[in-house]
């Protein structure tokens, strides 16, 4: 318990999602996977007694670490600290710090085994306020310990999703579903980042078939799926007449996949694989679909926090990418050749991309060739019993364009610098965000934000309160600044800023524990909208 108490001091919720994720900040994030990811906050999968498929298909595990978590519960029992969980193989301290937030350790003793019947449900009600319209938004989730789970979530449209996960190594999922096989390459349901800012966003983890409580699922019908612990496979039906198909074999350090989607317009297959060469990884996939595309990777990992990264890519101009979602710097996974490189050591990385797009080269369009770099810097330091986070990003990014009989480049230079402190409950950021576009003149944002959160998670009352006043000025909106929001849960909040700008918000939130349920109110009161949300947890 001590152990765990000083890692979440140490890391936030928002830093364990970008740590697994593998995105370089909240600004590149989507919706969904924010969604996902506090729904998993809410209700956290035991890694003791959830079944093969419940670890497989959460999507917080590669296929290597499922393995070795297996493996590591058959040769030593149940993992009960996450102190032990950062030392099996594929997992480290700070891994299980981030875990941390979205598992937990049951254990299968008798207590773990009624828990793992008992029925949990969470309801969630929101009404925002926004330019003198309202819009009223729910959410359900019964979830039968580790064995069926059904979300029900209504904002502009109503989704429905139920999965079912065998005690043998099998599931099934009635509804909304998403799907996420590969590398993305020819089926990846929602979130894909675009661009390459962390060493860690170069190879995706994929979780195949799983159920889904986000406002916007990606598909909708009949999925069936199978986790051995050498084979895989899932089956999915959507309610359009699309089928995918996935079947994977995974052997020791490595696995490959052959994937398929079949529709009425087109259909497409790929292979996938991931292999490990002691501290070197090699992974990529292989499709056609309407024409063939690919991408691939190695990553060298001889140490803790010390990788270097290539991948290469090739997205043609005509490849059917409507259900893809691989990487990409500029493109929907069509007309775009790149190269990635990236290398980290300890607290600082860099990463590189060049893509360039043929077709519009050759019709001479805007942005046919473009560049980014990513320098971060993110050491962290105690100061008596503060602890300290200087964060400091350096963008660089360049897109060229035809002009008469020459070419235009335009840069843009984007300087982020943040400093966190936390003591305790006590949580302050201050960010100053410097951006020069070509031809343009700088611009700036700068935010601070303070605030405090009781420390205990198992405190019967829980508080929060937290104060921001932002001000920007940029010259218009070529020159705009992305800056992410604290919000209400289930609220992703990225905001342009540009032009002379300026805006204050205070996010509060108190909580109650009694005997078998929890309440939680939910406040968000800006100069640009009022919310407030309901939550309800019963187990």
């Amino acid at each position: 318990m001590l152990y765990l108490a000083l890692m979440k001091i140490l890391i936030s919720l928002l830093e364990a999602i970008l740590l697994i994720t593998g995105a370089g900040s909240m600004e590149e994030l989507g919706e969904g996977e924010v969604e996902r990811f506090e729904a998993l906050s809410e209700s956290p999968v035991c890694i003791n007694l959830a079944p093969v498929s419940r670890l497989r298909s959460c999507g917080l595990f590669s296929e290597y670490q499922v393995a070795s978590l297996l493996d590591y519960k058959e040769r030593t029992g149940d993992i009960l600290s996450f102190a032990e969980l950062g030392s099996v193989p594929g997992f480290n301290p700070e891994l299980a710090a981030a875990l941390s937030f979205f598992v937990s350790l049951e254990s299968h003793s008798e207590a773990g085994r009624r828990h793992s019947r008992r029925l949990r449900q969470t309801l969630m009600l929101r009404d925002a306020v926004r330019d003198g319209s309202s819009g009223f938004s729910a959410k359900y989730h019964l979830q039968y310990g580790e064995r069926a789970e059904l979300y029900l979530s209504q904002k502009t449209k109503t989704t429905a999703s139920l999965s079912i996960y065998g005690k043998r190594p099998w599931k099934m999922v009635l509804g909304d579903f998403n799907t996420r096989f590969g590398q993305g390459l020819l089926a990846w349901s929602g979130f894909s980042l675009s661009g390459f800012s962390t060493v860690s966003s170069f190879c995706r983890n994929a979780s195949g078939l799983s159920g889904t409580g986000s406002f916007s699922a990606s598909g909708r019908g009949l999925g069936v799926g199978y986790d051995g612990l050498s084979w895989t496979g899932s089956a999915a039906l959507d309610v359009d007449g699309a089928l995918l198909c996935s079947v994977s074999y995974l052997a020791s350090g490595g696995n490959v996949g052959i994937n398929t989607v079949i529709q009425e317009e087109s259909s497409g297959v790929s292979l996938d694989w991931k292999k490990a060469f002691g501290h070197l990884n090699i992974f990529g996939e292989a499709a056609f679909s309407g024409k063939p595309a690919v991408l691939a990777g190695a990553k060298w990992e001889p140490a803790y926090k010390v990788a270097a990264v290539l991948l290469a890519r090739y997205y043609p101009a005509g490849y059917d990418a409507t259900a893809a979602g691989a990487a990409r710097s500029a493109s929907k996974v069509q007309d775009e050749a790149g190269l990635a490189a990236g290398m980290q050591m300890r607290w600082f990385s860099i990463t590189a991309d060049v893509a360039v797009h043929p077709d519009r080269m050759a019709e001479r369009k805007n942005n046919y060739e473009q560049f980014k770099s990513v320098v971060s810097a993110a050491p962290e330091f105690r100061a008596g019993a503060w602890t300290l986070s200087p964060v400091l990003k350096w963008t660089e990014r360049m897109q060229l364009s035809p002009e008469e009989d020459a070419f235009k480049a335009e840069w843009r230079h984007d300087l982020r610098c943040d400093l966190k402190a936390a003591r305790g409950g006590l949580q302050g950021t201050l960010r100053l965000n410097g951006v020069q576009v070509s031809g343009r003149r700088p611009g700036v944002l700068a935010y601070l934000e303070t605030g405090y959160r009781t420390p205990s998670d198992t405190a019967r009352l829980q508080w929060s309160v937290f104060v921001r006043g932002t001000v920007c000025k940029t010259d218009g909106w070529a020159s705009r600044i992305y800056a992410y929001e604290r919000d209400l849960p289930g609220s992703f909040n990225v905001p342009a800023w540009y032009d002379r700008k300026s805006g204050a918000s205070l996010v509060a939130s108190i909580s109650s524990r009694h005997k078998r349920c929890r309440h939680r109110l939910n406040l968000r009161l800006s100069t640009k909208d009022f919310k407030i949300q309901y939550q309800l947890w019963i187990y």
